[in-house]
């Protein structure tokens, strides 16, 4: 086995040091910043395209998973019956949404609701149980968001499936380019 020299180490280093600072360049973090934003809003005009091609990748994850659970269970003896059942599971429920997207899209949008429903109701009960502490009239108007946007979701169900998803998705988007935009305008601290 030859012996690697410093020199050649140090010049591997500084190698990955400069792909490194590469990446956390400034330039670098400002053009992904602004192609973020920019996908962000085009595909706030697209919300239904958006949202059943999220269903649809997410049932090619789902069917991926349900494969390797499977070969786990055939292949190790250890808890083989559990990841036989969650591989047949996920192959079920991903071949479904590869298979029914707009239903995936649906189903996904009313158990969103639900779940919103629920997290108002509970925040609302811990504002309530929790009132002489401070925050809890931050507590209580969290409570009713959440209330109110589950009502909604709920009221408007199954046409909310149309944009809610895709339009979530969207926003995310935006948000994180502006957060990436303002790190790369941000100077870097010298220490």
């Amino acid at each position: 086995m030859a012996a690697v020299s410093i020199s050649e180490m140090n010049a591997s280093s500084i190698q990955n040091s400069q792909r490194v600072s590469l990446l956390a360049s400034p330039w670098v973090t400002g053009t992904l910043a602004v192609l973020e934003l920019a996908f962000g809003f085009i595909l706030l005009g697209f919300p239904f395209l958006l949202g059943s091609s999220a269903m649809w990748v997410g049932g090619f994850v789902l069917l991926v998973l349900g494969i390797v659970r499977l070969v786990q269970g055939f292949c190790y003896a250890c808890n083989r019956w559990w990841n036989i059942l969650a591989g047949i599971l996920f192959l079920c429920l991903g071949g479904l949404m590869v298979a029914l997207p707009v239903l995936s899209l649906e189903v996904f949008t009313l158990v969103l609701g639900c779940l919103l429903l629920i997290s108002g109701v509970l925040r609302l009960v811990f504002a309530v149980s929790l009132r002489h502490e401070s925050g809890s009239g931050w507590r209580f108007f969290n409570g009713i968001v959440s209330l109110i946007l589950g009502a909604m979701v709920l009221w408007q169900w199954p046409s909310s499936s149309l944009w809610l998803i895709g339009t979530l998705i969207a926003i995310e988007m935006i948000f994180s380019g502006w957060t990436l935009l303002f790190l790369a305008l941000t100077p870097l601290r010298r220490s």
